[in-house]
């Protein structure tokens, strides 16, 4: 909080002086000018107010008439505002040198006409346009940060509820396998429990980061395929190839989780035999390649416990934070399907 009003204190400082440079550099360039035909104190008393006018119709619409009628779409005021100052600042700053300035008769006589009315409104003009221009572009400039800031915020707290998504899917799925493991009084309840547990420490405790270390994300899908071994009797045919150096490597907690589940989920291995199941990670120099390949159920039996959570998650949590350098393709045919991904670094 402290750092942040420190910054727009910084900010502020940074414009004031900006603004303070443009006004001296603009009266310097004025006296620069009118030095060489006019006497030098008449030039500068001139100078000054004609430099207090221009800022006094740029502040006043940068400050007033913009917020107050154009940003809120009242154009008919703001446009009766800006005529007003138009018409009326010029015939002022006339009647102000006139009456109270000390003028030579020689300047007097070829200087104050028409003329002159018309190139103080000329000025009073392009002040009034640059104002309008520099409010425009820092109001869509403040209006972006704005809708990026939004942008950001619901795209955080949409990972937030999809992080929060995945532990409860993946408890539910692995209670249900232990709970099979129960009916049966298989011995190998208590150490799936276990694994389960270590599978959940690491979900709650590390998981909760935005990012997590690639050994620790492998480690959970070892400790996965051990659990869902638990459940089978006979060694499934599980090949784990990982290649490349996995070290310091960085990735978005429980990406590869939603894949290893949905391969056992459809991977028919308490029937079929010849069931398979091929997982593959390779680092290289610029990004990460993860693929799941599994069997196929050649019957299909309809599915109706809830499901389906995984891969919708994992596909929106893949979009956020990788695309468009990340890829991910699902590829199914008869006997097969692959899931691969893609992840830059």
């Amino acid at each position: 909080m402290k750092e942040a009003v420190s910054t727009n204190r910084l900010k502020i400082s940074y414009t004031v002086v900006l603004h303070v440079l443009f006004w001296t550099l603009f009266f310097g360039v004025l006296t620069f000018i009118s030095t060489q035909t006019l006497p030098i104190g008449y030039a500068l008393k001139r100078n000054i107010l004609v430099v207090i006018f221009n800022a006094t119709v740029f502040y006043v619409n940068f400050l007033w008439i913009m917020p107050e009628y154009f940003e809120r779409g009242d154009f008919r005021s703001y446009t009766f505002a800006m005529v007003v100052m138009f018409f009326l600042a010029p015939i002022i700053q006339y009647l102000i040198e006139v009456t109270l300035f000390k003028v030579p008769e020689e300047i007097s006589v070829f200087t104050y006409n028409v003329r002159y009315v018309i190139w103080i409104g000329i000025q009073i003009f392009i002040f009034l346009v640059l104002s309008t221009l520099l409010k425009m572009a820092m109001s869509r400039s403040y209006f972006e940060k704005e809708l990026l800031e939004l942008r950001v915020r619901k795209f955080e707290a949409e990972l937030k509820f999809l992080r929060e998504q995945i532990n409860p899917h993946f408890l539910f799925n692995s209670i249900n396998n232990i709970y099979s493991l129960s009916l049966e009084n298989s011995p190998k309840t208590p150490e799936m429990i276990l694994k389960l547990s270590e599978l959940l420490r690491y979900m709650l405790y590390e998981c909760n980061k935005p990012k997590v270390f690639l050994d620790q994300e492998i480690n959970c899908i070892q400790s996965l395929l051990e659990l869902f071994q638990l459940k089978f009797h006979e060694p499934l045919n599980i090949t784990f190839e990982i290649k490349g150096n996995t070290a310091n490597k960085e990735i978005v907690p429980n990406l590869f989780t939603p894949l290893i589940e949905n391969a056992f989920k459809h991977g028919d291995f308490s029937v079929n035999k010849k069931a398979f199941l091929e997982i593959q990670c390779m680092v290289r120099s610029s990004y990460i390649y993860f693929s799941v390949k599994n069997s196929k159920s050649t019957i299909t039996i309809p599915d109706m416990r809830p499901g389906g959570i995984g891969l919708k998650n994992l596909k929106r949590r893949f979009e956020i934070n990788y695309y468009p350098g990340g890829q991910l393709r699902l590829k199914e045919d008869k006997d097969t399907f692959q899931a691969a991904m893609k992840i830059p670094i």
